[in-house]
């Protein structure tokens, strides 16, 4: 079997638990302004951690509605739609304020983040929501259900579709995803790309060809366990051949030391591209990750090859393991993302048609946020979580030149750490 269709399968388990289980919710909304520092923040940060029942919180869980209400003003900018926190679109006789507006977002989790996108655009930005339409796709049965009930009881559900779908199918091109239209679609992606299946590469010793991992199930170890050995074999898997040829920066300097690359990640983007010559993108992801926190309880038995961008492998118990073999069936299987490698082939998919940029989140919380993110500021100290926590958080933006262009003819000025 293909390593990436081992680890699509792992990860399908995984999300197929029930929704409280893997993503977590705040509880009551923090009071931020009267943080009283940094130290106050982490002691508060650590008690919601202790009191939710997921194993992890996202940034639109900690920091609801201003990260959230953020990204609804990257939509707005990036539909071409009016200057951050106006609606001066209703003013204008462009086109671009008479269009429709298509959200997709790539993985909802709870669905909070689209129902506090909705509720900004309805109230800061009427007439941009009066031509939206937003869509959410997942592959979580329960978080699916889940997103369906959060969006309905926010007022939106009208405006919301579901979509039950993996990622992994729609990149390989077995599964549905977005129709043919030339409609201004902004497609949002949360720490999706973090838990996208990966291939592995390595280079034959002999001939030096690249080739790609599978997983191989062994017998005969006399006991009930399902065992599993990593092999390597001539490339021959269409997703990865296509990877090689229009990314080959994702494999280059591979040698004697394998190297992870994000297939799937890149198949998607080369379908929402394709389908939607108008899209813009926003992917917020890890750029990187600590090394495992190995305990008594950890498996530290490999039976892979260390690779480059190996991922971190934690159970439901919070315990991390050192391989994706050896490790309990129902782990998360988190991968950093390489920003600077991913905006180049953003920019090759979007074909001259998007302006691609990659910086830190707090950078990207001030360019399209300052509001959102003074009102999280204490007014005690200064200090604001949104910007100093997830340091380890980068965002790839793509925004469609021509949606920029519309916004200048209508006179606007444009931690989870472990």
């Amino acid at each position: 079997m293909l390593l990436r269709k081992f680890i699509a399968q792992r990860l399908a388990e995984y999300y197929a638990q029930p929704s409280n289980s893997v993503i977590g919710c705040a509880g009551a909304p923090i009071n931020f302004s009267r943080l009283l520092g940094g130290w106050h923040w982490r002691r508060l940060y650590a008690r919601a951690y202790k009191d939710q029942e997921g194993q992890w919180l996202t940034p639109v869980e900690l920091f609801k509605p201003y990260y959230s209400n953020t990204l609804a003003e990257f939509v707005v900018s990036a539909a071409g739609g009016g200057a951050a926190g106006t609606d001066s679109d209703k003013s204008s006789s462009t086109s671009s304020s008479e269009e429709e507006v298509h959200i997709v977002e790539l993985g909802g989790g709870r669905g909070t983040n689209a129902a506090l996108i909705l509720s900004h655009l309805h109230d800061v930005h009427p007439t941009v929501y009066d031509r939206l339409s937003y869509t959410i796709f997942d592959a979580s049965p329960s978080l699916h259900e889940l997103q369906q009930q959060v969006v309905s009881e926010s007022g939106h559900g009208d405006k919301c579709s579901f979509v039950l779908n993996d990622m992994t199918d729609v990149a390989e091109g077995r599964a549905p995803f977005l129709s043919q239209s030339d409609v201004p679609t902004v497609a949002i992606a949360l720490e999706l790309l973090d838990n996208l299946a990966h291939d592995k590469v390595s280079r034959c010793r002999r001939t030096r060809a690249l080739q790609q991992a599978e997983v191989v199930e062994l017998a005969g170890e006399g006991n009930s366990e399902q065992v599993y050995n990593e092999t390597f074999e001539p490339i021959s898997d269409p997703l990865l051949e296509q990877l090689v040829e229009n990314a080959p920066a994702y494999v280059s300097g591979t040698g004697r030391r394998p190297k992870w690359v994000p297939t799937v990640a890149c198949g998607v983007i080369r379908r929402l591209f394709d389908a939607r010559p108008r899209a813009s993108l926003l992917m917020a992801d890890f750029d990187w990750l600590p090394q495992p926190e190995f305990v008594s309880e950890s498996i530290t038995t490999r039976r892979s090859t260390p690779a480059e961008g190996e991922p971190i492998i934690t159970s439901m118990e919070d315990v991390d393991h050192a391989c994706y073999l050896t490790s309990p069936r129902l782990c998360d299987i988190l991968y950093p993302t390489d920003f600077p490698k991913l905006a180049d082939y953003v920019r090759s998919r979007a074909e001259g048609k998007a302006s691609v940029k990659t910086m830190k989140q707090s950078d990207f919380l001030l360019e399209y946020g300052s509001e959102q993110v003074d009102k999280t500021r204490s007014w005690i100290s200064g200090f604001t979580p949104l910007l100093d926590d997830f340091s380890n958080y980068s965002v790839v933006t793509a925004v469609n030149e021509r949606g920029k262009a519309d916004e200048a003819r209508s006179g606007t000025i444009g931690i989870k750490m472990k």
